[in-house]
């Protein structure tokens, strides 16, 4: 009797993870093409200010993909009857937020009392910071978005690198510029992320 009823809760936790897993994809998708979206324009706007200026304009930037986010959850849950609550959203958070928050203040202490220039460190830091909260929720999160954390991970120690002792690579940093590189990977990572969840998720419904 204890196998079979170990047999059903084993077999009831993985449907419950693929059903997590495929709403996480769809809602991943839509909300990492507004992300991008927002990062690009955030790239363009922020390209000539400095400081806590440059920081404004992604932390307003932040909001408004929060807000859809957010939306996005409750539109779910709406229409899956489920509560916005969920135990997956908590899960989720209380491994994604540690990575996000220490990331973020970093960042914006860079901004604040750092030396002028320091807005790539920050873009740097909030990349970094980035990847490792995505990779935490790894377990139960579609395949793909651990690839995303992967790159956003390479893509900044790849920044502090060049910013430190890999001199061959400043000249391409210093190109991009802090606007450019938030841009390339909130901006260019999210949408091609996005693009390819929403358009497979239509296709088949399911994979990673």
């Amino acid at each position: 009797m204890t196998t079979h009823q170990e047999a059903a809760d084993q077999l009831r936790a993985i449907r419950t993870m693929m059903e997590r897993a495929t709403i996480f994809r769809a809602l991943s998708g839509e909300a990492a093409l507004m992300g991008g979206a927002i990062s690009i324009a955030a790239g363009w706007i922020s390209q000539s200010r400095t400081g806590w200026a440059w920081g404004t304009v992604w932390l307003s930037g932040l909001g408004l993909a929060l807000i859809f986010g957010i939306w996005q959850l409750f539109r779910s849950a709406a229409a899956n009857q489920k509560v916005v609550w969920s135990h997956g959203l908590k899960v989720a958070l209380r491994g994604a937020l540690p990575s996000l928050i220490v990331g973020g203040f970093l960042g914006l202490l860079y901004l604040k009392y750092g030396l002028p220039g320091n807005e790539k460190t920050a873009a740097a830091v909030w990349i970094l910071h980035y990847g490792l909260a995505l990779l935490a929720i790894r377990e139960f999160a579609p395949k793909s978005m651990a690839w995303l954390g992967i790159a956003f991970v390479l893509t900044g120690i790849a920044s502090f690198s060049a910013m430190t002792f890999v001199q061959a690579a400043t000249p391409i940093l210093n190109k991009l510029g802090a606007s450019g590189l938030m841009a390339a990977t909130f901006g260019g990572f999210h949408l091609l992320y996005g693009a390819a969840i929403v358009t497979t998720t239509r296709r088949d419904g399911t994979g990673e």
